[in-house]
C-alpha cells in the first residue's frame, strides 16, 4: 500500500516535471518530424532510408548521450546537468528552426537528442532518490503522463503545421518548453548533498558510442538488400572493446556488471521490446495511411492521437495500481492487452482501415504503458539505490536505442518488401513474435524475486 504519510516535497514534484519537459520537447520534435517524410522526401529529394535519420540520428543521440547519466549524476550537480541539457537543446531547436538544407536539419536533430539524453536520467533519478519507494509506481506514472502526451500531440502538430506551414514551424513552436523549464529548475530545483565522485572512463564511452553508430549503420544498410559487413564487423569490435573495458577497469563510466544480476536483465528485455515496438509502430503506422491508404498527413497523424492521449492520462493511475495492487497485475495484464493489440494488427493487415487502427492502438497503449514504466520500478526496486543511477542509464540507453533500432528495421522491411502492405504485414508480425517472449520473461522475473524473497505477490 502507498504509505500516505510520506510525502513528497513540492519543490521535488516541480523539478521532476522541470525535467520532464525537456524529454517532451524532444519527442514532440521527434513524433510530429514522422508525419512529414513524404512531404521532406520532395522537399530534399532524398528516399525514405535517408530521411528515417532525422528520428533514428536523434535517438542515437539520445542512446549515446544518455550512458553519461550514471557518471553525470555522481559528478555534477542537479541544477548544472539540467542547464547544460536545456542549452545544448535551444542551440539544437534554432538551428532546426532555420536549417536551409538535410545537414543543418540533422544537426539541429542531433543537438537534440544530445540534450535529451543528458535530461532523461536526471529525470528518473530525481524520482528514484526523492520519491518514497511505495510512491514510485504513482510519480512513474506522472512522468509518464508529461512524456506520453508528446507523442499523443507529436503526430496531429506534426500534420497540423506541415499542412498550414513551413516545416520550420514545427520547431518554432517548441521553442517556449525549454525556457519554461529553465524558470521552473531555476526557482525549485535543489542541489542533493554528499555526491560520491566517479571517474569518466573516455575510452569506454567512446567505445559504446561508435558501438551504438555502426550498429545502426549495418542495420540501415540493409536496404540495398546486403548486409555491410565492414560496419557489423566494427560494431562487433567496439562492442567487444566496451564489454572487455567495463568489466576489467575499476570504475568503468557505465556498470554493465548490474546486468548479471537477473531480476535487472529479465527486466530491461521486455522493456527494451515496449519501446522498440512502439516507435517502430509510430513510424509505421502514418505511413502506411499515407503511402498505402491515401490519408492526409493531418488524418495519418491523428490516427494515434485517442490512443496516445487515453494511454497519457491514464499513467498516474496504472501507476498507482502498481503502488497498491503489486506488480503482477500491472505487468501480465499490460501484456496480455498489449499482445492483443499486437495480433491485430499483425493478422489483419490488409483490412486496416483508420477507424480500426484508431480503435486497436488504443489498446496498444494502454497495455503498454500498463507495464512499461512498472517494469523498470520493480526491477530498479530489487537493487540498492547506490546502484539505481547506473540501472536508469541502461534502462534509458536501452529505450532509447530501441527506439532507433525500430524506427531503422521497420523501414528496412517496408524498403525490401514487394509491397509496402506487406512490409507493414512484416514489421507486425515481428512484433508478434517479440511480445509473446515478453511473457516468458516475466514469468522468470517473478520467479527469480520469489526465490529471493521467499514470497512474492
Amino acid at each position: 500500500m502507498t504509505d500516505t504519510k510520506e510525502k513528497v516535497a513540492k519543490a521535488d514534484l516541480i523539478s521532476i516535471f522541470a525535467t520532464a519537459l525537456v524529454t517532451f520537447a524532444g519527442i514532440l520534435s521527434e513524433t510530429s518530424m514522422n508525419v512529414t517524410f513524404s512531404n521532406l522526401m520532395k522537399v530534399f529529394g532524398v528516399g525514405l532510408g535517408t530521411i528515417q535519420w532525422i528520428t533514428t540520428g536523434y535517438l542515437l543521440a539520445v542512446a549515446i548521450t544518455i550512458t553519461l547519466g550514471a557518471t553525470l549524476a555522481h559528478n555534477w550537480t542537479e541544477r548544472r546537468i539540467l542547464f547544460t541539457a536545456l542549452a545544448i537543446f535551444s542551440l539544437g531547436n534554432g538551428i532546426a528552426m532555420i536549417a536551409p538544407d538535410f545537414f543543418f536539419l540533422m544537426l539541429g536533430r542531433v543537438l537534440q537528442g544530445g540534450a535529451t539524453g543528458i535530461a532523461i536520467p536526471l529525470m528518473f533519478n530525481l524520482i528514484v532518490e526523492r520519491v518514497p519507494r511505495q510512491q514510485i509506481g504513482f510519480y512513474m506514472g506522472l512522468t509518464g503522463l508529461v512524456i506520453s502526451l508528446a507523442p499523443a500531440l507529436g503526430p496531429t502538430y506534426g500534420g497540423i503545421m506541415i499542412g498550414l506551414f513551413d516545416w520550420h514551424r514545427i520547431f518554432s513552436f517548441i521553442m517556449p518548453i525549454p525556457l519554461i523549464s529553465f524558470a521552473l529548475g531555476f526557482h525549485f530545483l535543489k542541489n542533493s548533498a554528499g555526491k560520491s565522485r566517479r571517474p569518466f572512463d573516455f575510452p569506454s564511452f567512446i567505445f559504446l558510442t561508435l558501438a551504438l553508430t555502426f550498429s545502426l549503420i549495418s542495420i540501415s544498410s540493409l536496404e540495398t538488400g546486403r548486409i555491410d559487413w565492414l560496419f557489423t564487423l566494427l560494431f562487433l569490435v567496439t562492442f567487444s572493446l566496451f564489454i572487455w573495458r567495463s568489466l576489467t577497469i575499476k570504475n568503468p563510466f557505465l556498470d554493465i556488471r548490474i546486468l548479471a544480476k537477473p531480476t535487472i536483465l529479465l527486466g530491461i528485455i521486455p522493456f527494451f521490446i515496449y519501446q522498440f515496438s512502439n516507435l517502430s509502430s509510430n513510424f509505421i503506422i502514418p505511413n502506411y495511411l499515407t503511402l498505402v491508404q491515401g490519408e492526409t498527413t493531418a488524418r495519418a497523424g491523428f490516427a494515434l492521437l485517442p490512443g496516445t492521449m487515453i494511454g497519457a492520462f491514464l499513467a498516474p493511475f496504472l501507476g498507482k495500481l502498481y503502488d497498491s495492487k503489486g506488480p503482477k497485475l500491472s505487468l501480465f495484464g499490460g501484456n496480455a492487452i498489449f499482445f492483443l493489440a499486437v495480433s491485430i494488427f499483425a493478422f489483419f493487415t490488409k483490412d486496416l482501415t483508420l477507424p480500426l487502427i484508431i480503435g486497436v492502438y488504443i489498446l496498444f497503449t494502454m497495455g503498454r504503458n500498463m507495464a512499461f514504466n512498472n517494469t523498470m520500478a520493480l526491477s530498479i526496486s530489487q537493487i540498492d539505490r547506490d546502484q539505481a543511477a547506473d540501472a536508469t542509464a541502461l534502462f534509458q540507453m536501452a529505450q532509447t536505442f530501441a527506439g532507433a533500432l525500430g524506427t531503422a528495421i521497420a523501414a528496412v522491411l517496408v524498403k525490401q518488401a514487394p509491397d509496402k502492405a506487406s512490409g507493414v504485414h512484416q514489421v507486425f508480425l515481428l512484433l508478434f513474435i517479440l511480445v509473446l517472449f515478453i511473457f516468458f520473461l516475466f514469468y522468470r522475473l517473478f520467479a527469480t524475486i520469489k526465490s529471493k524473497k521467499g514470497n512474492f505477490d
